[in-house]
This record gives structure tokens, sequence and C-alpha cells, in this order.
């Protein structure tokens, strides 16, 4: 084939169909034009090498399709590409918690192997970073392809600013007492806030403390913007493509014990994902419409009561993990009946054999089910006051 018909069959492969007929005739026009000023020039037919240096300088194939492409020509334009890079900060942030705590808690069941758990996390966490990554560009792709446009890029407000000092890494070194050289120096005098807010404070013969707390609030999407991020990570662990190592086997006294989940995981697997999914979707409109409060308590009334449903199932299904330690089996599980002080006080008396490990286990994960419900139930009870109150004047 003609170097000149390869080139311009590249370049149709790259563009839309029923365009792509009349651009190749241009360009062919074009590059047939330039090869004759060429041949004038020099008095000769062109070399294959000097018809090729024409073709370059045309530019490749790809660039050239993509100048006749609709549509926006960037992942994140410049114009998102600070608020996704905020994004990434936030996300990178909330995994390093993540990890960070697993690490604690694997160190703490098993000192002596620091080494190999430090690994681990570390491993883990760069493979979760580049997961966070990925859905946050995920995100502002979409967003530059359909050209959506959430309204707070062009109604910001300054008090709405607060929640953007969390990303400089320098406040959150003041406020634990760290110079710039790495030295101690001693905490922060802001207010006990993270990053040294002073700038945040306001003077207390100015202010009630409720008006300063609701000042430290921020942005009115910032609680909407943190659960959505939250959301995203747990459904891309809960979906498998988010990997925290030391979830499945841990040691306990010397003896590794496994970990196997019970039948209600697998019963309410699609379940528990579409209740994220959900949730991570109402979590984008108050991204996306912080004003909207009355349309966001309306979408959060019946995902709240799906999560009680869930939660309540969840205590009451029995079993939740068998662990498993040199062919012993211990049942974790819960129920209403742990629900009391005595059992809270026994807590301490367990011990750290097989059986009291997933005692405690168990009881443990029953008081985060009904701290869930309540916190769920008082959400349901929030969102039903934001939907029926009467506005206030002025508002």
């Amino acid at each position: 084939m003609d170097m000149l018909e390869t080139y311009l069959d590249a370049v149709a492969a790259q563009l839309p169909r029923d365009a792509a007929d009349d651009i190749v005739a241009e360009l062919r026009d074009t590059l047939l034009s330039q090869f004759e000023e060429r041949e004038e020039a020099l008095g000769r037919p062109l070399t294959d090498e000097e018809r090729e240096d024409v073709l370059r300088a045309m530019g490749h194939p790809l660039v050239v399709a993509a100048r006749y492409r609709k549509g926006p020509q960037m992942l994140i334009g410049p114009e998102l590409f600070p608020y996704w890079l905020f994004a990434v900060k936030a996300g990178l942030l909330i995994m390093a918690a993540v990890y960070a705590l697993t690490m604690m808690l694997k160190l703490v069941g098993n000192p002596l192997d620091a080494g190999q758990a430090v690994a681990q996390s570390f491993h883990g966490l760069f493979g979760a970073g580049l997961t966070v990554i990925g859905l946050v560009t995920l995100a502002g792709a979409i967003c530059e392809h359909f050209g959506l446009r959430p309204p707070y890029l062009d109604t910001w407000r300054v008090k709405d600013l607060e929640i953007l000092k969390f990303g400089d890494p320098a406040r959150w070194a003041k406020h634990l007492g760290i110079d710039a050289s790495g030295k101690k120096t001693g905490p922060d005098e802001s207010g006990g806030f993270p990053g040294g807010f002073a700038g945040m404070r306001v003077p207390e013969e100015r202010a009630a403390p409720d008006l300063r707390l609701k000042k430290l609030g921020g942005w009115p999407g910032s609680e909407a913007l943190f659960s959505l991020i939250g959301g995203l990570v747990f459904a891309a662990w809960w979906a498998g493509l988010l990997h925290i190592p030391g979830l499945g086997r841990y040691e306990l006294d010397g003896g590794v014990v496994t970990v196997a989940a019970g039948p209600v995981w697998v019963a309410l697997y699609l379940p528990i994902l579409a209740y994220v999914l959900v949730q991570v979707a109402v979590d984008s409109v108050g991204v996306l419409q912080p004003a909207a409060i009355r349309l966001r308590a309306a979408l959060q009334i019946p995902v709240a009561l799906v999560g009680i449903a869930l939660a309540w199932t969840i205590l009451n299904a029995g079993t939740w993990f068998v662990l498993s330690r040199a062919g012993v089996d211990a049942p974790v599980g819960g129920g209403t009946s742990l629900i009391s002080v005595r059992a809270l006080d026994g807590l301490h008396d367990l011990g750290r054999t097989l059986q009291g490990t997933a005692t405690g286990i168990g009881l443990i994960m029953t008081w985060v089910l009904v701290i869930t419900l309540f916190s769920l139930g008082l959400k349901t009870g929030k969102s039903l006051w934001q939907l029926f109150a009467p506005r206030r004047s002025g508002r």
C-alpha cells in the first residue's frame, strides 16, 4: 500500500464514520499539494524518506484525528483540574488513615512481625491509592465529556472556603507542633482544630460557641463530599476492586487465625452494594446542589430506612464470621441479647482465647450495629424535619 494511503487509513480509523470520508479527502488534497511543492522546489521526485518527512510534519494520525474530533480533548480540563486534585488529596488522606489504623491493629496483635505488617500496609495503600485516583479521574472525565458543571463552580462563597485549609500539609505539621526542619516545637495554639485555623476562630466576645461551630462547618456540601468519598471507597472494597491486607487472617498468641464470612454476607452482598451506590448518588446531589436541602432530605429518607432494615437484618442474622485456628472453629455472632450493660461489663473478662476473641468481636459488632441503627434513625428524623419544617424568612 502507498505510504500516503497507509497514513490516511490510520487517520480515518480514529474519526467518526459519518465524517471520515470528507476529512480524509481534504487531508489527501493537502498532502498531495505539499508533495508537489516539495518536488518543484527540489526539481525531482521525492524519496520515501522525504515523503515521510512531509507526513511527519502534518502530525501523528492520533493528533491529526483529534483536531477534527468533537468534544473535549482531555480527560480533566484546566477548569476542573484543581477540584480533581483536591478530591484526590482528600481520598488519599482517607485511605492513608484507614491503612494506618489497619497497620496499628496488626502490630498490636503481633508486634514481632512488624516488618511484614508495615510492608503489607504500604503495598495495600499503593493499590488503594491508584484505585482512588482512578475513580476520581473517571468522575472528572464524565463531567468533562458530557459538559456537566456543578453549580458550586459558579456560586461558591467565601465562607465556603474554610474546608480547603485541610489541604495544606504545613498547617497540619504546625498543629502537631513540628517546624519546617522536622523538629518538635509544641502544639499549635489555634483552638485545637487541625491545620492551625487561627483565622477561623471567632472571638468569644463577638460570637457564641454555636456560631463558631457553624462557621467551622464551612461549605454546606462538605458533609456530603466526605460521605461520597467514603461511600466510593467502601463500594470499591465491597466489590473487590480494593484490597485491604490483613482482614482475612491475623495473629493471636502466636497462632494464625483465619476469618471466614458467614452466609449472611452472601445473601446481602447485592443489597448492601446497591444501598451504598444509592447513598453515593444521594451524596452526589448534596455535592452538586448543596442548597437543595429538601431535595436531598426527600432522597435520604428512603435510603436511611433501607439502611435500618439492612442493619437490623445483620444484627439478627446469627453467625457473621467464623474464626479458625488449628482445626478449632469459633463463630462470631450477635443479637439483641448482647444489648445490655452487663454484656459490656464482661468484655474485659473474655481473655485472648479463640472463643473469647470471637465473643468480644461479636459484642463490639453488635454495639456498632446498635449505634448505626440509632444514627440512621436520627438521620431519618433530621431529613423529615428538613423536608417538612417551614422555611424561615430570609433563607
